[in-house]
Parts: structure tokens; C-alpha cells; sequence
């Protein structure tokens, strides 16, 4: 079975050989990959690494091949460079047809595509639109979903196979959209854009950061085929994630982030033999951290959950 066809069938809420894996995101490379990083992000702007742009697409598709090998992931996610960011993903297209020229159909690949709003950064501004011009909003949301659809057409002629959609709903309290406000606002335009993505024969994995209760039975009724990152750290369980909803979707994810960057080696095993346990069960799982290797964790704390699941991965 190749990693493709694995991460598909735990995706699409399947029992595979074994559970597959991945990350959102691997930014801490220079330890295990002979000190090189991903070009086109905050900490290393492209603009400034002395390469062209193709050398760039190049070095970029290279690493997130190596990082999916040493680590055995089945799924590579490829993010635009930062310099200008293309809303219509030209710089996916190019790192996705170099990944699939050097792997063929190996491993599951999948490109950016949310048009949904996210938490505001400016959160007063955003909530006096929601109540003061809600036409307005459905406007730009509206704006926001067609302009994003032809990106779903290029990057599937690259050769991707799933969406993962990023924008994050919710705080580690509670969502920052009421119930109200998510059926409202956000819920009918990820519905429509998952339609999308499903009409062109991708699968859509909806990502979001903290606790999500109130809000998770709507994110469920738009169809993503798998949610991630189930967080702990907010008090998402994947336990009872699963129990309740993996008739619906698949899960991916809920080792704590917050035990890998500061707790001990013990709390970090059990939180991930624990999504083993709960997410295992009838398929439909695929192991990753709650959100991604982000730059200052303790690389030997990917190295302790990576080798935990090699341990414990198959059914």
C-alpha cells in the first residue's frame, strides 16, 4: 500500500494497513535535514535567501520530500511562499508538479484553499460589521469563496489530491463566532466551498485551533471528509470527539503541542499512546501533533511521538 492510497482510505474514514501520519507543518528542519529550512516564511523570507524563485520551488518540494521520508508521513502539505503571497497559489502549482515529478504517486498531497473568515485581527471592527452590516459581510464572503475556486482547479492539475482548509474559529475558551454567528457567516461558505472540493474529486480536511463544542456539530454538517487538529490544550478530547462524531469524519491529530514544547517525556507518551487508543478504533485516523512542529520545539520531542507510532500504529 503506498502512502497515497493510505492516507485516502484513513481519510475518507477507512481502516488502512496502518494509521497513517502527518503534519500541518514541519518547521524545525535544521537538525535532521543538514541545517536546511523552508524558504518563504516569517523566519526565512525568500526574498532574502539568494535563490530565484524555480531554485526556491525546487529546494522547498526537496525538503518536504525528505521530512515525509524520514518521518513516514503519508500526507505532504505544500503552502505558498510569502513573497508576494498568491491568492491563486501559482507557487503551490510549481512545488506540487516538482513533488510529483520526483515521487510519482506516493504520497497524498494536499494545498491551501479557505475562504472562510477567521478570528479577526481586529476583533471590536469585525463584531460591529456582524451586527451593523451583515449584508455587507455575506458580501465579502460571498467575494472570498469565488475568488478561491479557480485555485482549487490549478492545484488539481498539479496532481493534489485533498484541500486543507486553515482558518481557525475558535480560542482555547470557546469559539470567537457564536453558534448564531457561524451559521450566519461562515457555515454556508465552507459548506459551499467543500462542495467544490469535493466536485473535483479532492478531499477536504478542515482545520481549526481551539475549542470548538459549540460549533463543531455545524463544521461537521459542511462535510469535510477529516477535522484536525482536535486540541487539547483547549480542551478538545479526542476521545469524545470520536465517540460522537466518526460516522461523520475522520480525525486527524490531538497530540498536545504545549506538552511537546515544555512537558516531560512521560506526558508527552501518554498524550500520544492516548490518541492512539481513542483515535485507532474502527479507522478513520490520522496521527499528528494538534497543530504543527513549529520553530522552537524540542525536535526530540517529534522524534518520542514518531517513534511511539511507529510502535503502535498497526491495527
Amino acid at each position: 500500500m503506498t502512502h497515497r492510497q493510505r492516507a485516502k482510505i484513513a481519510l475518507i474514514g477507512g481502516i488502512a494497513d496502518y494509521v497513517p501520519t502527518f503534519e500541518l507543518a514541519f518547521f524545525e528542519t535544521e537538525h535532521d535535514f543538514d541545517g536546511r529550512i523552508f524558504y518563504g516564511t516569517d523566519f526565512a523570507p525568500a526574498d532574502k535567501c539568494g535563490l530565484n524563485r524555480n531554485q526556491i520551488y525546487r529546494h522547498n518540494a526537496k525538503l518536504y520530500i525528505d521530512i515525509a521520508r524520514k518521518f513516514e508521513h503519508s500526507i505532504i502539505y505544500v503552502t505558498p511562499l510569502n513573497w508576494p503571497y498568491s491568492r491563486h497559489y501559482n507557487d503551490v502549482v510549481e512545488m506540487i508538479k516538482i513533488i510529483r515529478d520526483l515521487t510519482g504517486d506516493e504520497y497524498f498531497v494536499c494545498a491551501p484553499g479557505d475562504p472562510t473568515f477567521k478570528i479577526p485581527s481586529d476583533p471590536m471592527e469585525f463584531s460591529v460589521r456582524m451586527y451593523e452590516a451583515p449584508e455587507s459581510l455575506k458580501q465579502q464572503a460571498q467575494k472570498e469563496l469565488d475568488m478561491i475556486i479557480p485555485s482549487y482547479d490549478l492545484v488539481k492539475s498539479a496532481g493534489t489530491d485533498g484541500i486543507i482548509l486553515t482558518r481557525d474559529y475558535a480560542m482555547n475558551d470557546r469559539s470567537f463566532f457564536s453558534p448564531d454567528m457561524f451559521a450566519e457567516f461562515i457555515q454556508p461558505y465552507l459548506t459551499k466551498a467543500i462542495m467544490e472540493i469535493h466536485s473535483r474529486d479532492m478531499i477536504a480536511i478542515k482545520h481549526t485551533d481551539g475549542n470548538i463544542k459549540d460549533i463543531i456539530e455545524q463544521i461537521i454538517e459542511a462535510k469535510p471528509d477529516a477535522l484536525h487538529s482536535i486540541d487539547p490544550q483547549a480542551g478538545m478530547d479526542i476521545r469524545e470527539v470520536k465517540e460522537k462524531y466518526s460516522d461523520k469524519v475522520a480525525l486527524c491529530g490531538n497530540v498536545n503541542c504545549g506538552l511537546m514544547q515544555t512537558g516531560t517525556k512521560q506526558q508527552i507518551k501518554e498524550s500520544a499512546e492516548y490518541c492512539l487508543k481513542y483515535g485507532k478504533p474502527n479507522g478513520g485516523y490520522v496521527f499528528s501533533t494538534s497543530n504543527c512542529v513549529f520553530r522552537g520545539m524540542p525536535i526530540e520531542s517529534y522524534h518520542l511521538i514518531n517513534d511511539i507510532w511507529k510502535q503502535q500504529r498497526y491495527y
